[in-house]
């Protein structure tokens, strides 16, 4: 009973179309705006995944949707006249039902799957329109469109491991060889196939993805240099962003770049201004307000910074636990490259920086499994970097050297020792250095640790390091070593070194007079404290060594005295409530000489850049971090242009603060709040919707089914022009819950043939089309 009400009050609606739109003060605007009678088609509850396109080479702009209801496509061709009468089927007495207008000629395409997402365009190159589709669960179809007859020319791959979802497929040139190619958004990865020639679809090529909650692909010009860019909506609730890579010249697909939009509840890039790039045309949840913004490429001046990070993905999320990250000159370029371990999935993902472009996508590479710390460094003397791995799960130390534009598989360093941490340092002053460990040994039901370390001697020959006469020396730890890291903290030219364990305080020790080591007894009641090794780092400032730890809401710059007792020389504080501090460095990012301190505040999601100023540090730059577990930061020249970049390192991303250059940002150019009682906009589409020229906008409401016609002129932003109610529905005086949320689609295209562009809503089982009147 319920949606037969509905159903007649919908039919009432849509035949009293123009009665509908008083009801409230109109703008001045609306005499420039109008429709003809709205023409009404009868489709399917689940019909959706609305997209345009000429589907039969006849010049006309024809409608497609998926109903999975009934397995089938509707492919809604585009008459250029109205066929003849039809007679009405001979006794029917149904008053409530409406004939579908003349306009389409319905087509039905049946389908073996259920459909998750579709997608149009040409993939043989033959100048028709495609159709594409993901069919649940692993199935990507492509149905070529014919010259004439059915469309029964097809093309299947399997795809495992995506979530499929409406609106993860997406087609357009992301290469700029003037193909369309296919992107799907993948749970734990982009899969991108290209179209390198006319119909020659290439291997899927992979990106890792920095979150599994990927949606809503789109493929327009964000920067408007001229070449299209794939962006998309990442995470979910709160932490919901817009995340894009922008096509570099080299025709591949750069990092992430992650823009804030306040939770935004719709997106949809337009070319709204005429402008090079298209536009971003959002709805924040929070306030319903629309906001109209673009992307420009703004170059940073000697003293600022990016207003978001550059992001890189490790692929499948929660994983992350016991990655760890190495920065060195793998391929002996000149230039820094970096590796990160995937240690579920017994591989390492190599980073290659390159020349003027930085650092490129990952690749991966096999290796050990569970391999769960790494460092980067020239064992042979060659000056290239090799990447020293330490697989708990394995119980094994390896080398991987880079050779062949790869980094092979780890070569087992000979010891039978079962290590639990590793540093790399040089022992015997020669210049290279050895691989120093703890290793467990078990006794009775407890487990002693000694400290060992092995030298190469050539790439097949290790041996061990002796400290005095001994190959191992035990260590009296309090608790289960995890880190080791290495530190100059007395300026002896011995080397000192933390050992990290867990909770407990890290402990301290060096190298005596006879290369033994020692614990160093340190005095005072102050000292580094129950820190893991994330919140500690090596600095110097003021000319002081020390290192640089954080806790809760301060980070204190620490060194020790010749009389082995810890001092702090400065402490740096953040007042802001909720603040969190969990880990800190010192970088240059302006090459000045004096280093900025960078705090990640985990509590209020920033990255944090104390600057001197005036003798003393002082809060310089805020920057939006997002959800981000972080493990380490680490400070490198990624780009090439010797200055320090600053590496934020986390469970299942990393990003990157570059400074100088030039870097995307969010500039807005509009907003426009409804003035319309209790609305609750849900989707903005744009086009000319009264010829003259400028774009205009649609807004539909899911509340009292309103769709909202808005003006844009760059000189005087958005402004009401007309409104009207799409379907009346009973309710409940005081109830404002959406439960109906329809129109759940809309469009903005020419399907009427006049050259003039109509607006076209899906709501319930109905498609709607509003014919633009041209006045005349």
């Amino acid at each position: 009973m319920q949606a037969l009400s509905i159903r007649c009050l919908f039919l009432f609606a849509i035949m009293g179309f123009m009665a509908a739109t008083g009801g409230a003060e109109e703008s001045s605007l609306s005499q420039y705006y109008g429709f003809k009678p709205v023409e009404v088609f009868k489709l399917a509850e689940r019909s959706g995944n609305m997209l345009t396109g000429d589907l039969n080479h006849d010049g006309l702009t024809d409608l497609i949707l998926v109903d999975n209801s009934h397995s089938r496509l509707d492919l809604m061709i585009q008459r250029s006249e109205k066929p003849g009468t039809k007679e009405k089927p001979a006794g029917r007495t149904d008053v409530n039902v409406i004939d579908d207008a003349w306009r389409f000629d319905h087509q039905k395409l049946p389908v073996d799957h259920d459909v998750a997402a579709m997608t149009l365009g040409d993939f043989d190159g033959d100048g028709r329109t495609d159709i594409v589709y993901f069919g649940t669960p692993d199935q990507l179809v492509i149905r070529f469109q014919p010259e004439k007859g059915e469309w029964t020319r097809t093309k299947k791959q399997r795809i495992p491991d995506v979530a499929a979802s409406q609106w993860f497929l997406t087609a357009g040139d992301l290469d700029g060889n003037g193909l369309d190619d296919l992107v799907i958004l993948g749970k734990h990865e982009t899969i991108l196939l290209y179209q390198t020639e006319k119909g020659v679809m290439a291997a899927p090529r992979r990106l890792m993805n920095t979150s599994d909650k990927l949606g809503l692909a789109q493929i327009a010009d964000l920067d408007g240099d001229g070449r299209l860019d794939l962006c998309y909506l990442a995470g979910e609730g709160l932490n919901r962003v817009l995340g894009a890579r922008l096509q570099q010249a080299t025709g591949q697909l750069g990092p992430e770049y992650v823009f804030d939009l306040e939770r935004p509840r719709a997106v949809s890039l337009r070319d709204v201004d005429g402008k090079p790039g298209h536009e971003i045309l959002t709805i924040d949840s929070r306030t319903g307000r629309l906001k109209l913004l673009n992307v420009e490429q703004k170059k940073l001046g000697e003293h600022e910074l990016p207003e978001r990070l550059i992001q890189y993905g490790f692929g499948k999320q929660g994983s992350g636990k016991d990655r760890d990250l190495a920065v060195g000159d793998f391929d002996g370029d000149g230039l820094s490259d970096l590796v990160v371990t995937d240690p579920d999935a017994s591989r390492v993902l190599f980073f290659k920086q390159s020349k003027g472009q930085g650092l490129e996508m990952g690749i991966p590479f096999p290796s050990l499994t569970g391999a769960d710390q790494i460092h980067a460094a020239d064992l042979d003397g060659n000056g290239t970097a090799e990447l020293v791995l330490h697989s708990a799960a394995e119980k094994t130390l390896g080398v991987s050297p880079f050779d062949g534009g790869k980094l092979l598989f780890p070569q087992s360093i000979p010891t039978e020792a079962d290590a639990s941490a590793m540093e790399l340092v040089d022992l015997d002053g020669d210049g290279k250095l050895e691989v120093m460990f703890i290793a467990k040994t078990k006794k009775d039901r407890s487990s002693e640790y000694s400290l060992q370390a092995m030298k190469r001697i050539s790439p097949e020959e290790w041996q061990p390091v002796k400290f005095g006469d001994k190959t191992a020396v035990t260590l009296d730890l309090k608790g289960t070593p995890e880190r080791l890291l290495l530190a100059d903290l007395l300026g002896d030219e011995r080397p000192e070194f933390l050992v990290f364990q867990g909770s407990k305080p890290p402990q301290l020790f060096g190298m005596n007079a006879e290369g033994i080591p020692v614990e160093i007894a340190t005095t005072g009641n102050l000292g580094v404290g129950a820190v893991g090794a994330g919140a500690v780092s090596l600095c110097s400032l003021g000319g002081k060594k020390g290192l640089l730890i954080t806790q809760e809401n301060f980070a204190r710059h620490m060194v020790l005295s010749q009389q082995k007792r810890w001092e702090v020389v400065d402490q740096f504080n953040i007042t802001e409530s909720n603040s969190k501090i969990v880990a800190g460095t010192v970088v240059d990012l302006n090459g000045e000489g004096d280093p900025e301190i960078a705090l990640v505040d985990a509590g209020l999601r920033k990255l944090r850049v104390l600057r001197k100023i005036d003798g003393s540090y002082q809060s310089w730059k805020e920057i939006d971090i997002g959800d981000f577990q972080l493990k380490s930061l680490k400070v490198a020249d990624l780009n090439g242009d010797k200055k320090d970049d600053l590496v934020l390192f986390g469970a299942d991303k990393f990003a990157v603060l570059f400074a100088g250059g030039q870097s995307p940002a969010l500039k807005e150019l509009a907003s426009f709040e409804s003035q319309l009682d209790k609305v609750y906009p849900t989707d903005v589409v744009a086009g000319d919707l009264n010829g003259d020229g400028h774009t205009d906008l649609a807004m539909t409401d899911v509340r009292g089914h309103f769709v909202e016609i808005i003006q844009h002129r760059p000189t005087t932003g958005l402004k009401h022009a007309l409104y009207f109610r799409i379907y009346e529905q009973k309710s409940f005086a005081g109830n404002d819950e959406v439960k109906d949320a329809e129109p759940r689609e809309a469009l903005v295209a020419d399907v009427t043939g006049d050259g003039l562009v109509d607006l076209i809503l899906l709501a319930h089982d109905r498609l709607l089309v509003y014919p633009q009147d041209n006045g005349k």
